[in-house]
């Protein structure tokens, strides 16, 4: 007697299953990396105050006062200008290729506000025209709510950590063209070491007081 129909269904195959459960977590994966850009914008929607406070971190992170790291230093770093460019902007400015910055030094007496602009420069220490202290460079690494994508990677040190040593920074300023070579980074709460040329610092958490440090001194001409 012959059978019209299948009585029963032909269980899934193990390799199926091995290929279905690779690609949803492939698909998981995929998701997860898509979204990550976002992720800041999520935390501070769901905690608006964390900017303000993290801007607090950034602004101790400088540790002790560019008057006491001047009487620490016996005497002045020499250096030679780089030459004049009128063809370079007049505003000053920080570059980092590797890792797609690209803006503004700004300076200010309120650091939270020129903290929500982008990079700010740690007042009273020094700058490239001035060795006997180092200058100091911080910015948000996650940033604001309202920055959009392009001006959080330009503004921002969320990719500082992906900087190895050797690589380069550039320093425009006075419309003269200075390039640091990165020496080294540490983890911490405080600047601990002022003997380097350039310092680069910012947040390595949402809620943490714990700061990610770059050093980096002059290449010489």
């Amino acid at each position: 007697m012959r059978l019209s129909g299948t009585l029963f269904k032909q269980a899934p195959s193990r390799l199926s299953l091995i290929v279905t459960t690779a690609g949803l977590f492939l698909w998981f994966v995929a998701l997860i990396l898509v979204t990550i850009p976002f992720w800041p914008q999520v935390w501070y929607r769901l905690r608006p105050q964390t900017s303000q406070q993290l801007a607090g971190v950034l602004v101790e992170g400088a540790g002790i006062s560019a008057n006491s790291v001047a009487s620490e230093s016996a005497t002045e770093k020499t250096r030679t200008l780089p030459p004049f460019d009128p063809s370079l902007p007049r505003e000053n400015g920080v570059t980092i290729i590797k890792i797609g910055v690209s803006t503004q030094i700004r300076e200010g007496k309120d650091p939270y506000a020129v903290l929500r602009e982008g990079v700010w420069r740690v007042p009273e220490f020094g700058t490239p025209e001035f060795a006997k202290r180092p200058m100091i460079l911080a910015a948000h690494r996650f940033g604001y709510l309202d920055w959009s994508q392009q001006f959080r990677v330009r503004n921002s040190f969320f990719n500082l950590p992906k900087l190895k040593q050797g690589d380069s920074v550039e320093v425009i300023w006075n419309q003269r063209k200075y390039t640091y070579e990165i020496a080294g980074s540490y983890e911490g709460e405080q600047i601990t070491d002022y003997s380097p040329d350039l310092i680069l610092y910012t947040c390595k958490l949402f809620n943490s007081p714990v700061r990610i440090f770059y050093y980096a001194n002059l290449r010489e001409a």
